[in-house]
Parts: C-alpha cells; sequence; structure tokens
C-alpha cells in the first residue's frame, strides 16, 4: 500500500549541524524533546502578469522566488540547546553560559547579523518509540538553517513552557548544490541520533559530509 516515504504520522527526531564539517562550534546536537508539532513549511511566491483587458484576472504569471522555514517547539530543554536556539548565536557559550558558571542563560539584543554564514545543517528522522527509522530514505537534510526566536513562556496551573524556535531555510549557494534547499541522506550514523534523541544532549559530530557516499539530491 503507498504511502509517503517519512511516513504519514508521526513524531520525529531534529539534529542541528548534522554534517559538521570543520566547524569551530564542534558537535552535533540534538534539538529534543519537542512539545507539538515540528513544521517545515515550503511556500513559492508568484507575481502575476495582467493585462487591462482582463482586470484583475491574470494572464499569465512568473514564479517569484521560494521561501522555507522550519519551526520546532522545544519542551524541557538543556541550558546548552536553549544557548545554541535562543542565546547568541553567534557566540552562545562565551556570552550565554560561562558568564555565570554554566548556570545563567543571557538573552540578548539581536541586530545588524548575518545568518547566512553562520547557517547549519539540520537533518529530521522520523521515529517509531524513540528510535529514529533506520532506512536513510526516510530522512530529510536541510542545508543552511539559521534559528531565530518567536517564543511566549506562560506561568500558570496546567500550561506547560515551550520554547518556539524557527528556522530560516535559506537556498544553498555552494557549489553545486546553487538554489537547493534539502536532499535524502545517506549513510548516517544512527547510534548518535538514537543517543541523542534519548537525552536531548551535545554528541560527537558524526563523519564529514565528504565521508559520505554522494546523497541522492532532491
Amino acid at each position: 500500500m503507498p504511502k509517503l516515504p517519512m511516513g504519514d504520522i508521526g513524531p520525529c527526531v531534529v539534529i542541528w549541524n548534522y554534517l559538521n564539517v570543520g566547524e569551530v562550534d564542534g558537535a552535533a546536537l540534538c534539538l529534543g524533546p519537542y512539545l507539538g508539532t515540528v513544521s517545515l513549511r515550503m511556500t513559492d511566491s508568484v507575481s502575476d502578469v495582467q493585462e487591462e483587458g482582463y482586470g484583475d484576472a491574470p494572464v499569465d504569471a512568473v514564479f517569484a522566488g521560494t521561501v522555507v522555514e522550519l519551526d520546532i517547539p522545544m519542551a524541557r530543554s538543556t541550558l546548552t540547546q536553549l544557548a545554541k536556539m535562543i542565546g547568541d548565536y553567534y557566540e552562545p557559550i562565551l556570552h550565554g553560559l560561562n558568564e555565570a558558571g554554566g548556570n545563567v542563560l543571557t538573552l540578548r539584543n539581536m541586530a545588524g547579523c548575518d545568518m547566512y554564514q553562520y547557517a547549519k545543517q539540520i537533518v529530521i528522522a522520523p521515529i517509531c518509540n524513540n528510535v529514529p527509522n533506520a532506512d536513510p530514505s526516510t530522512w530529510t537534510l536541510l542545508y543552511k538553517c539559521h534559528p531565530w526566536r518567536d517564543f511566549e513562556l506562560t506561568w500558570d496551573r496546567a500550561g506547560q513552557r515551550v520554547h518556539m524556535v524557527k528556522f530560516k531555510v535559506f537556498p544553498n549557494q555552494d557549489s553545486g548544490f546553487c538554489g537547493e534547499y534539502e536532499q535524502r541522506v545517506w549513510s548516517p550514523e544512527l547510534k548518535q541520533l538514537q543517543e541523542s534523541a534519548h537525552d536531548g544532549r551535545e554528541k560527537t559530530s558524526p563523519k564529514h559530509a565528504e565521508e559520505h557516499p554522494q546523497a541522492n539530491r532532491g
């Protein structure tokens, strides 16, 4: 019976900085647990072509770019996770955790800072009983992602506090991948994702991207 390769229903595990190739900030990071829906949206912008004789009805249309965004409602997060997602994105450890011996996360105003040069890869893998799917064709790799903040914390008798982290997903500008957003992942290190899915903490980065067989680009 036909179904989506990633499955029709079910949760996932999300890994930030997955295929780490010589990054200065070190290991991959599991962005879990989460509470709610992890959402990946793709929206095409379209500009209408019009003629006065047809009124408001377009006679043609032109694609004007594609916008991709990822939302993750992070719950029960560690300070390390929050420092990299909602702290100082550029020096999260220096300006976030170490100032108070690793016990305080400082949130700062962000203005005038570029995103693309600090964007990292994210892998999304469906899970069953907290174990990532072993079939690599079900995995999604987003090339260039950068988080930005859009959360509201509540204090009441019943509501659980969630940090909504949103990601700008940029079209890749690297040679050979220009304009691409994602690809299927082959030969991942599944064990690392299994460990990360359970404890939500930093893990040693997977092997470098160039050590993996050629992926099937989407």
